[in-house]
């Protein structure tokens, strides 16, 4: 991609430095809205991103993407386990097939811990073969409330 230069003003023009704003002596500080690990709620980011016990929203307009929520905070899904493929797959359906096995067993025993009645979905992301093949070997296990039950919780799964 290539670099833009920098624009110079014109002879007779001022130009207008760019500073942060000062709170005024006495206003209480303004929240930061970000996380103690530094990643701010709401940005979307590829569920490689996305670490155990994190709260966040799918991203329909953007698949392989996740919008991450505090948990204290309404989210629709909770991710449950980060197991890694391992082997050779020959096809994209392979992977889908390995990745589900990889999380069946945790997603079950998170599951069974929740408040008897609530009912979950659940979702798992994998990479495509070509991107196993290029060294992605990260599947994301998540629990989903289901949109038909109104699909938001405000709490971390038990």
């Amino acid at each position: 991609m290539p670099r833009r230069r920098a624009r110079r003003p014109r002879a007779g023009l001022r130009t207008r430095a760019r500073h942060r704003r000062r709170p005024r002596r006495g206003a209480p500080p303004r929240p930061s809205g970000g996380r103690k690990d530094g990643q701010r709620p709401g940005r979307p980011v590829s569920f490689e991103a996305l670490r155990v016990g994190d709260c966040f929203d799918i991203d329909r307009d953007a698949p392989g993407t996740a919008v991450r929520r505090p948990c204290d905070a309404p989210h629709s899904a909770e991710l449950v386990a980060r197991p890694r493929l391992t082997g050779r797959y020959a096809t994209d359906r392979a992977v889908r097939e390995a990745a589900t096995e990889l999380c069946r067993e945790p997603l079950r025993r998170k599951a069974a811990r929740q408040p008897f009645g609530t009912r979950w979905t659940t979702f798992v992301q994998y990479p495509y073969r070509t991107s196993h093949l290029l060294g992605s070997d990260t599947v994301a296990c998540s629990l989903v409330v289901p949109s038909t039950i109104g699909g938001r919780i405000g709490h971390r799964l038990r």
